[in-house]
């Protein structure tokens, strides 16, 4: 402080006097402002807490209120080593009898031919469904392996991949078919020699016998799936079948015996179904978990949760309980939670009866769908609009946490007002005290004076009284 003092006068600690006589004034307040900012603190962050919550038990319906969810397919085999099968959501329903002849394969030739090195020219290849190219052998090609990254480099090259096989007898280029079927067939390969000889690449497929020529063994035949789907004769130039069952995908991985069909089925995925639900009443469980642990009191330390008796918190607990005990899609199979198996206990949590829930997925698959997600009036479309009154932007939660941080903002001013009363409450009793210190310290110089005069006056009448006698 500006004003000190060491009590010259008075020999009284000024200073700590004043101190003590300051703190005395403050605690009061001090102590009032603490214990007000904690109590808001405390109750900021379980209001943060609790808005946390029920965000995640939102984001737990939106799967629930999605209608995509319960329009997804399930889709199965019977022996997925003859084929495997995958449905869209918009896959009928229903189940297929498949049998498998014959699996589509690609087009495979070896040369049988040597090359030697140094031929030019060109290389020409068609296919059966008409495509061509034209791959020009220049010097720096004039190799096997020039000519059978040529080929594979070729703009456009409709689909012929060339590798090459080290034999015994020297090396040889194999020629196979990007896709599978019929259609990509290589059906000719025409050589153009300007330098040495090109002949030993020529291919026809048309004079050839059994895919065989002069030049080529033809290790695999290009061919077409054959296959039956509920007895219906069909052929596939691939083995991925996309166009047969709508919104369903068939993958063909071998021939089927004599007399064992393959079953292929689509459903409804009840499963995902089941799934989502048992989440929402966990998450729902959670929530209210939370919501107890924040409201209880405790009889035997007197402590009471943070949010106990808070009017925020009964609003949210007293629509979820509304929105769970109500009745939604009005005359279908499935109106009510209950219908699911899904009961609320004493607790007020929920707990699933997986039977009824099970049965209740097989038997009302379509009516759960509207009973969740009907836009607007589905129950977990309805719950969603509930909880985002509160936790939108600007809605519930956030006026609540502004009036809060409006309060500390209003302790952070009374503290500072305190700290100037108090500094002038204490500048005014270290001036009193100091004056009162210079009033003494005066008296104390007069005492002495007047000590010292009475002592002088005691030595004359001593002097006098000596020398009469």
């Amino acid at each position: 402080m500006a004003i000190t003092s060491t009590g010259f006068g008075s020999g009284l600690p000024i200073s700590d006097l004043v101190s003590q006589l300051v703190s005395a004034e403050g605690a009061p307040v001090q102590n009032r402002l603490d214990s007000r900012e904690a109590r808001l603190q405390t109750e900021l962050s379980a209001v943060s807490i609790l808005k946390s919550a029920l965000a995640d038990f939102q984001s737990s319906l939106a799967q629930l209120a999605d209608v995509d969810n319960f329009t997804s397919r399930s889709a199965s085999s019977s022996n997925s080593e003859i084929a495997s099968i995958s449905a869209e959501e918009n896959a009928g329903l229903g189940s297929y009898s498949l049998e498998v002849t014959s699996l589509a394969t690609a087009h495979k030739l070896v040369g049988q031919q040597g090359y030697t090195d140094g031929g030019t020219g060109s290389l020409s290849f068609s296919n059966a469904a008409g495509d061509s190219f034209t791959v020009n052998i220049g010097d720096e090609d004039a190799t096997l392996e020039g000519i059978r990254d040529a080929i594979n480099n070729a703009d456009d090259n409709f689909g012929v991949t060339a590798t090459i096989l080290n034999l015994a007898s020297g090396p040889r280029l194999v020629l196979t078919a990007d896709d599978t079927g019929a259609d990509n067939r290589i059906t000719s390969i025409s050589s153009t020699s300007t330098n040495g000889d090109l002949s030993v690449f020529d291919y026809d497929f048309a004079a050839a016998v059994d895919g065989d020529d002069a030049n080529y063994d033809q290790v695999t035949a290009a061919a077409d799936a054959i296959f039956s789907l509920e007895g219906q004769a069909l052929t596939s130039a691939s083995n991925r079948v996309d166009s047969v069952i709508s919104g369903v995908t068939l993958t063909l991985k071998d021939a089927t015996e004599t007399g064992k069909p393959v079953t292929l089925t689509v459903g409804t995925n009840t499963i995902n179904a089941k799934t989502m639900i048992e989440g929402f009443v966990e998450a729902y469980n959670e929530l209210q978990s939370l919501i107890a642990q924040q409201t209880a009191y405790d009889p035997d330390s007197g402590r009471a949760g943070a949010l106990q008796g808070d009017a925020l918190t009964r609003s949210v607990q007293g629509q979820l309980r509304t929105l769970l005990s109500g009745s939604y899609n009005e005359g279908g199979g499935i109106t009510a939670l209950a219908n699911l198996g899904i009961t609320t206990t004493r607790s007020g949590s929920l707990e699933i009866d997986s039977s009824k829930l099970t049965a209740a997925l097989a038997d009302n698959f379509a009516d759960i769908n509207a009973f969740f997600s009907t836009e607007e009036t589905g129950f977990a479309s309805r719950l969603d609009a509930m909880l985002e009154t509160y936790l939108q932007s600007n809605g519930t939660f956030d006026s609540r946490t502004d009036s809060i941080n409006s309060q500390l903002d209003r302790i952070d001013d009374d503290r500072e007002s305190l700290a100037l009363r108090l500094e002038k409450l204490e500048t005014r009793l270290l001036n009193q005290f100091n004056a009162m210190d210079a009033v003494v310290a005066q008296l104390g110089s007069t005492g002495n004076f007047l000590t010292q005069q009475l002592a002088s006056i005691s030595q004359i009448q001593n002097f006098r009284n000596s020398n009469n006698s």
